[in-house]
């Protein structure tokens, strides 16, 4: 089994900066120091990017509430998911230093029951393969994981949608592995991506986190609030008013997603058919819901939408609304832009594609917590239209 691909982004000369690359060097801390990954190098070419990974990655990899080898086998079962040999090498490197065993990694890999990891070990793994393959946390998975800390299981779902990132950026990039260090190796004749049956969630799912109450915030919210501007407004959509309960989470989460909306080199209409893309494949009818009110002052129709639901062939798609539901789907189904998408987003700024990788990143990671919340429709809003729901069997993977 291989996975590596065809370098397309050549790591940058780290003496040879150009002045935002620097200055995005600098903040980069000991990643952006000679001698880092040739991915964090890649990466600088898109300094936009990859300054917009680093209070995210900060919180996966440094100050999450999930013990640290769990953390780990959660970063290497999503990596193995993804099809990425590169970041599956790195994090197995770190696994061995905290003592993950030859079989554990194996067990790991193959997502199935062993005799290696233990029962907590198992649920992570189990958690990963749920948000991976439904976007949604069962009942068993989100309590017991929330035993481990109040935002336990919050740091597993933005653990999930940061590495489906890297592992997009990655794999379409073609980093390719650094001299010495092991891909697959033991795992290589494992199937992937193999595992235990995921039972497919209820079309209704159930309710977890309410919408938190403005009037009785404490002053780690009322922080948070306060620097999310409109979105921190008591007018804000039921998903934001539900997060506040975890305003570490949005703190972790504002430079990534500041980047992929307010500051995305794409044009509006190309960025919402993009989310809404991705939304529809998640089946989040809530996060559908409210960008399909966006996407109607856009001018884009109904008629579209169904076309950005139906998928790339649809007769309902024109233009490059074609190419953006195209190479959506190519990160959704092969976390790679194909050949084909590669090029077609450097219109929009060198940081085109990139863009379209965050967009789809936030939003898979926003449809994993809008459904395991179970937020429900503003009131008021439509959800999917009747017209569409002959494309939802095998909406998503």
């Amino acid at each position: 089994m291989t996975t590596r691909y065809p370098t397309r982004v050549l790591p940058v000369d780290l003496d040879n900066l150009l002045g935002r690359q620097e200055a995005v060097r600098i903040k980069m801390g000991p990643y952006g120091e000679s001698g880092t990954s040739d991915m964090m190098r890649t990466f600088l070419n898109y300094p936009e990017f990859a300054r917009s990974l680093g209070r995210i990655g900060t919180r996966v990899t440094l100050t999450s509430e999930l013990p640290v080898r769990l953390a780990g086998l959660a970063s290497l079962r999503t990596a193995w998911l993804c099809g990425s040999e590169y970041l599956w090498a790195h994090i197995r490197e770190q696994c061995l230093a905290l003592h993950v065993t030859d079989g554990e990694l194996v067990e790991v890999a193959n997502g199935s029951a062993g005799v290696y990891l233990n029962s907590m070990e198992r649920h992570i793994v189990e958690a990963i393969d749920e948000l991976h393959h439904t976007h949604w946390l069962s009942d068993e998975k989100w309590y017991r994981i929330n035993r481990l800390g109040p935002n336990a299981a919050m740091d597993l779902i933005t653990t999930y949608g940061f590495f489906v990132s890297l592992a997009a950026a990655v794999n379409s990039m073609g980093v390719q592995l650094e001299e010495g260090l092991t891909g697959w190796e033991d795992e290589r004749d494992v199937v992937r991506p193999v595992g235990r049956d995921i039972p497919a969630p209820l079309r209704v799912l159930p309710k977890r986190v309410f919408e938190a109450d403005y009037a009785d915030l404490n002053p780690q919210q009322i922080e948070q609030t306060n620097r999310l501007g409109r979105r921190g407004k008591p007018t804000t959509s039921k998903l934001q008013k539900a997060m506040i309960n975890y305003p570490v989470f949005l703190g972790a989460l504002a430079p990534f997603g500041k980047r992929a909306i307010d500051n995305t080199s794409l044009p509006a209409r190309v960025w919402q058919l993009a989310s809404m893309r991705t939304v529809w494949l998640c089946d989040s009818e809530y996060l559908w819901s409210q960008h399909r009110k966006a996407c109607l002052k856009l001018g884009v129709t109904d008629k579209d939408l169904l076309g950005v639901a139906e998928g790339p062939e649809s007769a309902s798609l024109e233009g490059f609304d074609r190419t953006v539901v195209s190479a959506v789907d190519d990160l959704y189904h092969h976390n790679r832009i194909s050949d084909e998408n590669w090029g077609q987003f450097d219109q929009f700024g060198p940081e085109g594609v990139t863009d379209l990788i965050l967009v789809h990143g936030l939003y898979v990671l926003q449809s994993c917590v809008a459904r395991t919340f179970g937020t429900t429709l503003e009131e008021g809003s439509l959800g999917y239209l009747p017209e569409l729901e002959v494309f939802r069997d095998g909406q998503q993977r």
